[in-house]
Protein backbone atom coordinates (compact mmCIF):
# COMPACT_ATOMS: atom_id res chain seq x y z
CA UNK A 1 0.00 0.00 0.00
CA UNK A 2 3.14 2.70 0.63
CA UNK A 3 3.86 2.53 -3.06
CA UNK A 4 -0.13 3.13 -4.12
CA UNK A 5 0.29 6.09 -1.46
CA UNK A 6 3.76 7.59 -2.80
CA UNK A 7 2.44 7.20 -6.37
CA UNK A 8 -0.92 8.64 -5.82
CA UNK A 9 0.56 11.69 -4.19
CA UNK A 10 3.14 12.17 -6.96
CA UNK A 11 -0.02 12.06 -9.67
CA UNK A 12 -1.74 14.50 -7.36
CA UNK A 13 0.84 17.07 -6.99
CA UNK A 14 2.24 17.20 -10.50
CA UNK A 15 -1.01 16.01 -12.68
CA UNK A 16 -4.08 18.49 -13.44
CA UNK A 17 -6.41 17.11 -11.29
CA UNK A 18 -9.74 18.24 -10.32
CA UNK A 19 -10.55 16.54 -6.77
CA UNK A 20 -13.73 15.35 -4.50
CA UNK A 21 -16.19 16.58 -6.99
CA UNK A 22 -19.80 15.50 -6.05
CA UNK A 23 -22.23 13.45 -7.59
CA UNK A 24 -24.48 13.63 -4.99
CA UNK A 25 -25.52 14.80 -2.07
CA UNK A 26 -23.55 12.73 0.88
CA UNK A 27 -19.81 12.85 1.79
CA UNK A 28 -18.97 9.02 -0.31
CA UNK A 29 -20.74 10.50 -3.38
CA UNK A 30 -17.65 11.96 -5.05
CA UNK A 31 -14.86 11.83 -8.15
CA UNK A 32 -11.41 12.22 -8.43
CA UNK A 33 -10.74 13.60 -12.23
CA UNK A 34 -7.98 13.61 -14.06
CA UNK A 35 -8.26 15.22 -17.43
CA UNK A 36 -6.61 14.06 -20.73
CA UNK A 37 -5.13 17.01 -22.58
CA UNK A 38 -7.48 16.47 -25.63
CA UNK A 39 -10.62 17.24 -26.13
CA UNK A 40 -13.18 14.50 -26.52
CA UNK A 41 -10.47 12.21 -25.49
CA UNK A 42 -11.70 8.39 -24.44
CA UNK A 43 -12.18 8.23 -20.18
CA UNK A 44 -11.22 5.73 -17.99
CA UNK A 45 -13.66 4.99 -15.24
CA UNK A 46 -12.59 3.17 -12.20
CA UNK A 47 -14.26 1.92 -8.83
CA UNK A 48 -12.10 0.68 -6.14
CA UNK A 49 -12.87 -2.52 -3.88
CA UNK A 50 -12.75 -2.70 0.02
CA UNK A 51 -15.61 -5.39 0.58
CA UNK A 52 -18.53 -2.12 0.29
CA UNK A 53 -16.97 -1.38 4.23
CA UNK A 54 -13.37 -0.17 3.02
CA UNK A 55 -10.94 1.90 1.29
CA UNK A 56 -11.29 5.03 -1.02
CA UNK A 57 -10.18 6.56 -4.10
CA UNK A 58 -7.55 8.49 -2.90
CA UNK A 59 -5.68 4.82 -2.91
CA UNK A 60 -5.87 4.74 -7.10
CA UNK A 61 -4.96 8.33 -7.88
CA UNK A 62 -1.53 6.62 -9.13
CA UNK A 63 -3.51 4.58 -12.02
CA UNK A 64 -3.78 8.16 -13.59
CA UNK A 65 -0.31 8.56 -14.55
CA UNK A 66 -0.73 6.01 -17.10
CA UNK A 67 -4.53 6.94 -18.28
CA UNK A 68 -2.14 10.54 -18.91
CA UNK A 69 -0.04 8.64 -20.99
CA UNK A 70 -2.36 7.21 -22.35
CA UNK A 71 -4.20 10.26 -23.77
CA UNK A 72 -7.49 9.39 -21.26
CA UNK A 73 -9.05 11.03 -19.23
CA UNK A 74 -9.42 9.43 -16.06
CA UNK A 75 -12.25 9.08 -13.29
CA UNK A 76 -11.86 7.65 -10.17
CA UNK A 77 -15.26 6.95 -7.85
CA UNK A 78 -16.04 7.29 -4.04
CA UNK A 79 -19.09 6.29 -2.67
CA UNK A 80 -20.49 5.49 0.71
CA UNK A 81 -19.34 2.88 2.70
CA UNK A 82 -21.31 0.21 5.11
CA UNK A 83 -22.17 -0.04 7.50
CA UNK A 84 -23.41 3.50 6.82
CA UNK A 85 -25.54 2.43 3.73
CA UNK A 86 -26.85 -0.91 2.32
CA UNK A 87 -25.19 -2.06 -0.21
CA UNK A 88 -28.49 -1.49 -2.72
CA UNK A 89 -27.56 2.23 -1.93
CA UNK A 90 -23.90 1.74 -2.67
CA UNK A 91 -25.21 0.25 -6.48
CA UNK A 92 -27.53 3.21 -6.69
CA UNK A 93 -24.48 6.09 -5.70
CA UNK A 94 -23.06 3.53 -8.24
CA UNK A 95 -25.22 4.36 -11.39
CA UNK A 96 -25.43 7.65 -9.97
CA UNK A 97 -21.77 8.52 -10.61
CA UNK A 98 -21.63 6.70 -14.10
CA UNK A 99 -25.36 9.24 -15.24
CA UNK A 100 -23.09 12.05 -13.52
CA UNK A 101 -20.03 11.04 -15.46
CA UNK A 102 -22.12 10.82 -19.24
CA UNK A 103 -23.24 14.18 -18.40
CA UNK A 104 -20.25 16.27 -17.22
CA UNK A 105 -17.03 14.54 -18.22
CA UNK A 106 -17.11 16.68 -21.43
CA UNK A 107 -16.10 19.53 -18.97
CA UNK A 108 -12.92 17.79 -18.34
CA UNK A 109 -11.73 16.97 -22.10
CA UNK A 110 -13.73 13.30 -21.96
CA UNK A 111 -15.91 11.69 -24.41
CA UNK A 112 -19.28 10.61 -22.87
CA UNK A 113 -19.57 8.04 -25.83
CA UNK A 114 -16.25 6.63 -25.22
CA UNK A 115 -16.39 5.19 -21.68
CA UNK A 116 -14.06 2.38 -20.63
CA UNK A 117 -14.90 0.82 -17.14
CA UNK A 118 -12.82 -1.03 -14.98
CA UNK A 119 -13.64 -2.25 -11.47
CA UNK A 120 -11.27 -4.35 -8.56
CA UNK A 121 -12.79 -7.07 -5.85
CA UNK A 122 -16.18 -4.95 -5.45
CA UNK A 123 -16.07 -2.62 -7.89
CA UNK A 124 -15.94 -5.18 -10.24
CA UNK A 125 -19.45 -6.12 -8.75
CA UNK A 126 -20.15 -2.61 -9.30
CA UNK A 127 -19.29 -2.05 -13.27
CA UNK A 128 -21.16 -5.05 -13.62
CA UNK A 129 -23.99 -3.75 -11.92
CA UNK A 130 -23.49 -0.63 -14.21
CA UNK A 131 -23.78 -3.15 -17.12
CA UNK A 132 -26.95 -3.92 -16.32
CA UNK A 133 -28.52 -0.99 -16.83
CA UNK A 134 -29.51 0.75 -20.67
CA UNK A 135 -27.25 3.64 -21.27
CA UNK A 136 -28.04 5.08 -24.84
CA UNK A 137 -25.65 6.59 -27.15
CA UNK A 138 -25.16 8.27 -30.26
CA UNK A 139 -23.39 4.93 -31.86
CA UNK A 140 -25.74 2.55 -29.49
CA UNK A 141 -23.25 2.03 -27.32
CA UNK A 142 -21.65 4.28 -24.19
CA UNK A 143 -19.13 1.85 -22.73
CA UNK A 144 -16.18 0.19 -25.39
CA UNK A 145 -14.50 -1.29 -23.03
CA UNK A 146 -15.22 -3.18 -19.27
CA UNK A 147 -12.49 -4.77 -17.43
CA UNK A 148 -13.62 -7.02 -14.32
CA UNK A 149 -10.55 -7.63 -12.36
CA UNK A 150 -10.17 -10.02 -9.17
CA UNK A 151 -14.29 -9.80 -9.17
CA UNK A 152 -17.58 -10.68 -6.70
CA UNK A 153 -20.36 -11.74 -8.37
CA UNK A 154 -22.17 -13.44 -5.94
CA UNK A 155 -23.11 -12.17 -2.85
CA UNK A 156 -24.29 -15.25 -0.84
CA UNK A 157 -20.80 -15.84 0.09
CA UNK A 158 -20.62 -12.92 1.93
CA UNK A 159 -23.67 -12.93 2.92
CA UNK A 160 -22.75 -15.99 4.96
CA UNK A 161 -19.11 -14.45 6.49
CA UNK A 162 -18.33 -12.07 9.35
CA UNK A 163 -18.76 -9.85 6.40
CA UNK A 164 -22.66 -9.32 7.01
CA UNK A 165 -22.43 -8.04 10.70
CA UNK A 166 -21.23 -4.19 8.15
CA UNK A 167 -23.14 -5.54 5.21
CA UNK A 168 -26.22 -6.66 6.48
CA UNK A 169 -26.95 -8.48 3.38
CA UNK A 170 -30.38 -10.50 3.55
CA UNK A 171 -31.35 -13.09 1.21
CA UNK A 172 -33.14 -10.67 -1.15
CA UNK A 173 -30.09 -8.83 -1.57
CA UNK A 174 -28.45 -11.96 -2.64
CA UNK A 175 -30.74 -12.76 -5.51
CA UNK A 176 -31.60 -9.27 -6.82
CA UNK A 177 -28.18 -7.52 -6.47
CA UNK A 178 -25.76 -10.63 -7.01
CA UNK A 179 -24.35 -10.40 -11.24
CA UNK A 180 -23.88 -13.70 -11.59
CA UNK A 181 -27.83 -13.62 -11.07
CA UNK A 182 -28.66 -10.59 -13.56
CA UNK A 183 -28.36 -9.79 -17.30
CA UNK A 184 -26.68 -7.42 -19.22
CA UNK A 185 -27.99 -4.62 -20.86
CA UNK A 186 -24.75 -3.20 -22.35
CA UNK A 187 -22.47 -5.63 -23.61
CA UNK A 188 -19.24 -3.73 -24.58
CA UNK A 189 -16.14 -5.75 -24.84
CA UNK A 190 -15.46 -7.30 -21.31
CA UNK A 191 -12.41 -8.51 -20.00
CA UNK A 192 -13.15 -10.83 -16.78
CA UNK A 193 -9.13 -11.43 -14.87
CA UNK A 194 -8.55 -13.05 -11.92
CA UNK A 195 -5.10 -14.04 -10.27
CA UNK A 196 -3.58 -17.46 -10.12
CA UNK A 197 -2.88 -17.14 -6.84
CA UNK A 198 -5.49 -15.88 -5.26
CA UNK A 199 -8.13 -17.50 -2.89
CA UNK A 200 -10.20 -20.49 -4.13
CA UNK A 201 -13.24 -18.04 -3.96
CA UNK A 202 -11.88 -15.58 -5.95
CA UNK A 203 -11.16 -17.58 -8.71
CA UNK A 204 -14.54 -19.60 -8.53
CA UNK A 205 -16.32 -16.50 -8.78
CA UNK A 206 -14.03 -15.27 -11.48
CA UNK A 207 -15.32 -18.96 -13.84
CA UNK A 208 -18.49 -18.36 -12.94
CA UNK A 209 -19.30 -15.32 -14.50
CA UNK A 210 -17.70 -16.53 -17.51
CA UNK A 211 -19.81 -19.33 -17.73
CA UNK A 212 -22.90 -17.50 -16.67
CA UNK A 213 -22.27 -14.79 -19.75
CA UNK A 214 -21.17 -17.52 -22.07
CA UNK A 215 -24.68 -18.97 -21.74
CA UNK A 216 -25.84 -15.56 -22.33
CA UNK A 217 -24.17 -15.28 -25.50
CA UNK A 218 -22.41 -12.09 -24.23
CA UNK A 219 -18.58 -11.97 -25.76
CA UNK A 220 -15.85 -11.98 -23.01
CA UNK A 221 -12.32 -12.89 -22.41
CA UNK A 222 -11.03 -14.71 -19.21
CA UNK A 223 -7.82 -14.33 -18.05
CA UNK A 224 -5.65 -16.25 -15.23
CA UNK A 225 -2.53 -14.34 -14.65
CA UNK A 226 0.30 -16.37 -13.89
CA UNK A 227 1.62 -15.39 -10.23
CA UNK A 228 -1.02 -12.50 -9.56
CA UNK A 229 -2.42 -12.01 -6.55
CA UNK A 230 -5.40 -10.15 -5.10
CA UNK A 231 -3.42 -7.11 -4.68
CA UNK A 232 -1.09 -7.37 -7.48
CA UNK A 233 -3.94 -7.46 -10.08
CA UNK A 234 -5.02 -3.70 -9.12
CA UNK A 235 -1.35 -3.30 -9.77
CA UNK A 236 -1.28 -3.99 -13.42
CA UNK A 237 -3.09 -0.70 -13.69
CA UNK A 238 0.64 1.08 -12.86
CA UNK A 239 2.16 0.86 -15.91
CA UNK A 240 1.80 -0.32 -19.49
CA UNK A 241 3.16 -3.54 -20.89
CA UNK A 242 1.07 -6.22 -19.31
CA UNK A 243 -2.16 -8.18 -20.32
CA UNK A 244 -4.64 -6.05 -18.51
CA UNK A 245 -3.38 -2.32 -19.22
CA UNK A 246 -2.80 -3.20 -22.74
CA UNK A 247 -6.61 -4.55 -23.17
CA UNK A 248 -7.79 -1.59 -21.25
CA UNK A 249 -5.80 0.79 -23.87
CA UNK A 250 -5.50 -1.05 -26.94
Amino acid sequence: MLVNAFQSLLARSFLKCELDVSYGYTYGQRVDIFPASESASPVFVFIHGGYFRALDKRHYRYISRLTKRAGYTCVLVNYDLAPRVRVSEIVEQTLRAFAWVRGNINQFNGDPDDLILCGHSVGAFLVAKILEHDWPAEDGKAITRAALLSGLYDLGPMKASYLNEDLQLTDTDVSALSPIKCSLLQTPEILIAVGETETAEFLRQSRSYAEKLEHDGVAHELIVLPRANHYSMSRTLATSGNVVADWVFQ
